[in-house]
Order: structure tokens, then sequence, then C-alpha cells
């Protein structure tokens, strides 16, 4: 074995010179039974050199070099560098098949306190060929069996857990569940670098998850995507329309979100999911005009006229009365609306991730309120030194 594993190294260094050399400590780190230095060798070689990942080459070096002795290696970064391999099959079978004998292989080591993580990221890569080879039933159940092996783990490294969000996004975005989109892509960048995405990559996930959140069902929060570095890739794109929609839901501007219509019209009516969605859409941003409108209330002032909810909705009396109606039974708000006095009166709000300006507002506030605290408190000061006199 060690002597067929050698003769593969030198054939890779006709094959490729410009990592002949790399190739060559490769050789040498084999032979000395360096497994750790060998790793990290050849995630430099995979890495580094572009020509490794044409063709089928890394295919050619998992099977010919690595099988061999992979057993010996880290195994989460084992299953990595298969799955980088498994990218370079033409069909998604294929690559099924192949990734499968890799956990088999995994399997057989038996090493169980280490298999965990590996396999259940080689799995998230498996559901993801099989939704690609249009498998989704399969896709499916694989998924929630990935989010209960998941939750079985303890000390996970990012990069499974981020496997595991990321198949869950895809299968969603698959079924066009926008809401259900929106969070697993939201969970699968609490474990990635956004900035360490390929531009490639990193706006077409940029555009998709912000049309998710305009689209989601139940997406009434756009603060955190904001907040996100994800979206800055969108400013000096042909998509910049698209952070200036998310800025008015988010602001419950129904004037900027008008302008936002109104500017790239053409852009909107090209994207069916928009154009079929134009009522929701137009719906959500009323609700959080109304939202927004009680946000912006002090707390003692949160008895709203429906005057006031229909001047700044641009809605007559009996729409003001369903949209509250409407926010009440989706639990976006809590009051009580009185139709004799034309009023309503609300305790509760949805809360909500607060952008820069938001917070700066919510500190004057406290501020002010801070003021009226202590004026009180010297009021009393000043009426109890009476009493005593």
């Amino acid at each position: 074995m060690s002597k067929a594993a050698l003769e593969q190294l030198e054939q890779y260094q006709v094959e490729i010179p410009q990592a002949a050399e790399r190739f060559q400590n490769c050789a040498n780190l084999y032979d000395r039974k360096l497994w750790h230095q060998l790793t990290e060798e050849l995630e430099a070689i995979i890495s580094e050199v572009p020509e490794v990942n044409n063709g089928d080459f890394l295919i050619r070096l998992y099977e010919g070099f690595v099988a061999g002795f992979g057993h010996r290696l880290n195994l989460l970064k084992l299953a990595k560098m298969a799955v980088q391999a498994a990218g370079q099959f033409g069909a998604p079978a294929q690559a099924v098949s192949f990734l499968e004998r890799v956990q088999h292989q995994i399997r057989d080591a038996k090493l169980a306190r280490e298999e965990g993580q590996p396999l259940l990221y080689l799995q998230s890569h498996i559901a993801q060929y099989k939704l690609a080879g249009g498998e989704v039933a399969e896709c499916k159940t694989m998924n929630e069996d990935n989010h209960t092996a998941l939750a079985s783990l303890h000390d996970v490294d990012p990069s499974v857990s981020a496997a595991v969000h990321f198949t869950s996004s895809q299968y969603f975005k698959y079924v066009k569940d926008f809401a259900e989109f929106y969070k697993a892509s939201l969970q699968y960048l609490a474990f990635v670098s956004s900035e360490e995405l390929p531009k490639e990559q990193k706006l077409p996930l940029a555009v998709d998850i912000s049309l998710a959140a305009l689209l989601g069902d139940s997406i009434y929060n756009f603060g955190e995507l904001l907040l996100h570095p994800i979206v800055k890739v969108l400013e000096d794109s042909p998509h910049a329309w698209l952070l200036a929609m998310l800025q008015a839901f988010h602001a419950g501007d129904m004037g900027a979100y008008d302008h936002v219509c109104t500017a790239h019209a053409t852009t909107l009516n090209s994207m069916p999911a928009l154009v079929q969605n134009e009522r929701k859409l137009r719906e959500k941003i009323t609700i959080l005009c109304l939202m927004e409108l009680i946000f912006s209330l002090p707390a003692e002032q949160r008895t709203i006229p429906l005057s006031a909810i229909g001047q700044r909705t641009r809605l007559g009396l009996d729409g003001v009365e369903f949209l509250l109606m409407k926010t009440l039974s989706m639990h976006l708000i809590e009051g009580v609306i009185d139709q004799v006095d034309g009023n309503v009166q609300v305790s509760w709000v949805q809360p909500r991730v607060l952008t820069l300006p938001q917070i700066k507002g919510l500190g004057a506030r406290l501020n002010d309120w801070m003021s009226k605290v202590n004026s009180a408190h010297l009021t009393l000061e000043d009426d109890a030194v009476l009493e005593i006199e």
C-alpha cells in the first residue's frame, strides 16, 4: 500500500508540476507517518493550487491516495476533503454514491467519539445532492434527521452547523417556503464569515435572503438582516433597490416604499415572486407602518386615535379597523379597540431588533424619561421638607 501511494504521488508531480514540491512533501510525511502534518499539506494543496480543482483530479487524489490512510487523519478534515472531491462528479447520484462510501469508511474506523460530526457533515452534503437530483422527499427526511443529530452533539465545529443549516435553507428555497428559508439562512450565516464568502456566492445569497424577508409570512422584523454584513454587498450592485426596500419596510415608511416601487417598476415587474405577492407586500408595509407608529410613541401615549393611524397608513376608518384586527390576531400587538371613542389602547408591541438610528432615538426617549423621574424626585423632596417644617 505504501509503495502504491508513493507511486501515485510521483505521478501527481508530473501531472501538476506547479505543486511538485508539495507532493514531494506529502511523500516524505506519508513515509514518516506524520498524519497531522500530511493533512495540513493536503489542505494547502487543495486551497492554494488552482489546477487540482480542475477535471476529476480531487477524485483521483482522494481515491488513489487519501482513502488508503484516511482513518488515520482527523475525520472531519477527511470528510471535508471528500466533499470537495465530490464536487467534481458530473451527476448528483455519483456524488451521493461517493460520499456514502466515505461514510462507510469513517464508520469502519470505529472511532465512535469522533465520527458523529464527520458523518453529519457528509450527510448534510448528501442531502444537498439528493435535492439537486430531484429527490425532494428524501432531502426533507434527511434534513429533519440532521437537525435532530445536530441537537444531540456537543462542542460542534462551526462548519458542521453551517452545513446543516445551509442544507435546510436550500430545501426551503426549493419548496418556496420564504419564512423558513430566511430563518435557515440567518442560522447558516451565524456559523460562517460573510466576508470570506466568494462574491459570486455572497451576492445571490444576499438577494435571496432579502427577498425571503420581504415575502415571508411571519417576518416582521428586518433589523437583524439590515445589521448583518451580508446586505452591504447590495449597495454597489444592480440590486441596491432591494436594500432600499428593506430599509423602507424596517422603518414602516409607506412613502419610501412607493418611491422604490415607482423608480424601479421595470425591475420589480420582471420578478414573478414580487408581482404575484404585490398585495401581500402592501399589506405587510402597512402593518409595519402601524407597528413603527406605536413603537415611536412614549409609553404614556399608547392610546392612539384611529384617525391618526389612518393618516399614517393611508387607510379609511374601515381599513384601519381591519388592519388592527389582523395585527392583533397575528399577535404583533396587544390592545383594545374602542370604536365609541375612536381609538385603540395598545399595551404591547412585538419586540424588534433595532438599527443604530433607532437605538439613538430610544436613548433620547430614555434620557427624557430620566429627566421626568429626576424632576418628580426633586418635587417629592421639596414636599417632604415643607411637611417637616
